[in-house]
């Protein structure tokens, strides 16, 4: 199984996000360690435009065969192409070709190696064409619309649970990623379902504080 992280250089709302210090290190090395520590994993990969996140990359145990182009830092391009980019140039600089992979985003930084490894389990279990993680929410009817006067438009009461992507995993089989559009999932696709306290996605320095908060009482 390939892991790869994606960290470009710009940030809009957290400048220098991927490489900010979370407990003393580099926010991409937690992502890093826990890749590494999964023994599912065979190789831990980080697409970067930046030498400076390659070095810090690569001190933390990581490989960077080669920096990402600028076109693909933009704020629109989706993980689809970042991912498919790291695969088409292994395939034609080293001649490999992997079947599955596991995308991690180093804005994940409490996401365990057993999360991990529990994902890439399902995965194979369940022979998944994709599996991603959530976290349990709050019922349906807690969410409202508003209309243009302020007004509250309400919605039928649904008593399922409800869950939202933390953006933490993303395994996926090389085929199915090849074959369809960004963040279209099909019915081979299977949830894991994460803690809230695991679930932190750093977006903003709100977001890093909270992490910081979360790993002390870790």
């Amino acid at each position: 199984m390939l892991a790869i992280i994606p960290a470009k250089s710009f940030s809009k709302r957290l400048p220098n996000k991927n490489i900010k210090k979370l407990a003393g290190k580099p926010l991409i090395f937690h992502t890093i360690k826990s890749a590494l520590k999964c023994k599912s994993i065979t190789r831990v990969i980080v697409s970067t435009d930046s030498k400076r996140i390659a070095k810090i990359a690569i001190q933390s145990g990581a490989e960077v065969p080669f920096l990402r182009n600028k076109n693909l830092t933009r704020d629109k391009t989706t993980s689809w192409e970042v991912l498919k980019d790291v695969l088409q140039k292994l395939s034609l600089i080293e001649k490999k070709r992997y079947e599955s992979l596991i995308y991690l985003q180093p804005t994940s930084p409490l996401r365990s190696e057993k999360d991990i490894e529990t994902a890439i389990k399902i995965f194979k279990r369940k022979k998944a064409n994709a599996v991603i993680s959530l976290y349990e929410t709050k019922p349906n009817y807690w969410f409202k619309n508003l209309k243009k006067n302020g007004a509250i438009i309400e919605k039928a009461i649904n008593k399922k649970n409800n869950y939202l992507l933390n953006g933490a995993i993303y395994v996926f089989k090389y085929n199915f990623l090849k074959n369809t559009s960004p963040n279209k999932y099909d019915k081979k696709t299977y949830g894991y379902i994460m803690p809230v306290e695991r679930s932190i996605d750093i977006d903003t320095l709100h977001d890093f504080k909270i992490a910081e908060m979360m790993f002390k009482k870790k």
